[in-house]
């Protein structure tokens, strides 16, 4: 277990330094646009579908994109994120990948390079500094047996965030332990608002909850040990008490009423509204709170305490979210690996930040002029302080686990499956490898 809390280390390292670094000055660099008459055409799929924050980015860099190279049409396929996972992953079972494709980094991209269909990134890469513009801890997880196979776009960390304004006029005070956060939810309920927005529609919002109550009980790297093969990974005997933790909120209806039925965003409409309290969720849930109403106050804390638990209680669950790849035999793999380089180039991951509020994998990106208070205290607050970093699950697993992952979570919060028995479906799943 060792190395992977070494691995950990490095990665808090090089998230920290997201403020003092400055972009490699080749990392946006290009070929020049197509000699007149010379026409290519792009096929680009994304998930940056659904949500306002998302919409915006992607017009601005598309535009951005098809101004820098006229001479390259772009056929552009837009989809939401649970149904574009779907969408591409279907492609991907008939043999045809799009030319360049968002994908989430780990084992849902591992599949497609395992299958040959997607582009080896390492000379791209090695070209112009390109590589070295990246955060290292980045590229682990678009890396498979020393090779690169996508771009990563962006740094996800989860936390709890609240309204201040809403705390400060009920008089709440904000939990450090799991069993003060029980508490105030008690408190919470009988107020008559719900507190914790949960909209599980998608299956992932639940995830978070199950992944943090494994992090304080088991530790981090569980998931990568897994992965790794290593023959003593293990959700640890405490796996049921993780489980238990999301079943505790649905029983004691801390949730809102058919959870598993309210999309993140509806979720997020209680949330903004005043009529749930919190919500565990990404580091983009500051875009998505940029329209709340007047009076609102986003402010974050991190997963309470879990006491007895094994793990180091300041970890943070945060990893890439998003990546882009290309495929292994695309239209123009000139044009494929020049949509890669643009998104990842400094003009466009800086104004991702300053549109969705996120952290971005590219050096010096995330700086406090364009991440704003919030983004920039998670890094402060959480990120800095943490004693490991722990990717996402579900972009680690491959996608059968995933799929399991999914589903078994959604059976806690409807309450057909049992802590015991979520925890053996999900470790079994897992271990399964597929």
């Amino acid at each position: 277990m060792k190395s992977r809390y070494l691995k950990s280390i490095v990665a808090v390292a090089a998230l920290t330094s997201l403020f003092g670094l400055t972009a490699c000055a080749g990392a946006g660099g290009a070929a020049a646009p197509a000699a007149s008459g010379d026409s290519k055409t792009l096929e680009v799929w994304h998930a940056y579908a659904g949500q306002p924050d998302k919409v915006e980015f992607i017009n601005w860099a598309l535009d951005g994109f098809k101004k820098k190279y006229p001479d390259i049409t772009v056929k552009e396929v837009a989809a939401e994120q649970s149904s574009y996972k779907t969408k591409l992953q279907t492609a991907m079972s008939t043999g045809h990948a799009p030319d360049v494709f968002y994908t989430l980094p780990g084992g849902f991209l591992k599949a497609f390079v395992d299958s040959g269909q997607v582009m080896n990134l390492d000379d791209a890469l090695a070209t112009d500094g390109w590589g070295d513009s990246f955060i290292p801890s980045a590229m682990s997880s678009v890396s498979f047996d020393g090779s690169a196979y996508a771009a990563p776009i962006d740094i996800d960390a989860a936390a709890i965030w609240y309204d201040k304004a809403l705390f400060e006029k009920k008089g709440w005070t904000v939990p450090t332990t799991w069993d003060e956060f029980l508490t105030l939810s008690d408190t919470i309920a009988k107020d008559g608002i719900v507190p914790v927005a949960l909209g599980n529609k998608d299956s992932w919002p639940a995830t978070f909850w199950f992944q943090y109550a494994e992090m304080r009980q088991q530790g981090s790297g569980v998931v990568t040990d897994f992965v790794n093969k290593e023959p003593d990974a293990t959700f640890g005997p405490n796996a049921p008490e993780a489980a238990n933790v999301l079943k505790t909120l649905a029983d004691k209806k801390y949730l809102p009423t058919g959870a598993n039925g309210m999309s993140d965003q509806e979720a997020n409409i209680l949330f903004l509204n005043g009529q749930a309290a919190m919500v565990l969720n990404g580091t983009w849930q500051i875009g998505m709170s940029a329209d709340a109403p007047a009076g609102f106050d986003l402010g974050y804390f991190p997963f309470p305490s879990m006491k007895g638990g094994a793990g180091d209680q300041t970890d943070v669950l945060a990893g890439v979210a998003a990546a882009f790849a290309a495929s292994s035999k695309p239209a123009d793999k000139e044009a494929a690996v020049d949509f890669l380089k643009y998104m990842t180039s400094p003009d466009v991951m800086k104004e991702y930040v300053k549109v969705r509020k996120t952290m971005v994998t590219l050096k010096g990106a995330t700086t406090p002029d364009v991440a704003g208070p919030v983004l920039s205290g998670v890094v402060t607050d959480l990120i800095e302080k943490a004693g490991h970093l722990d990717a996402f699950y579900d972009t680690a697993l491959p996608p059968k686990a995933t799929t399991t992952y999914y589903t078994t979570l959604q059976g806690l919060v409807d309450g057909s499956v049992s802590a015991e028995d979520a925890a053996a479906a999900i470790e079994s799943a897992v271990k399964a490898g597929q």
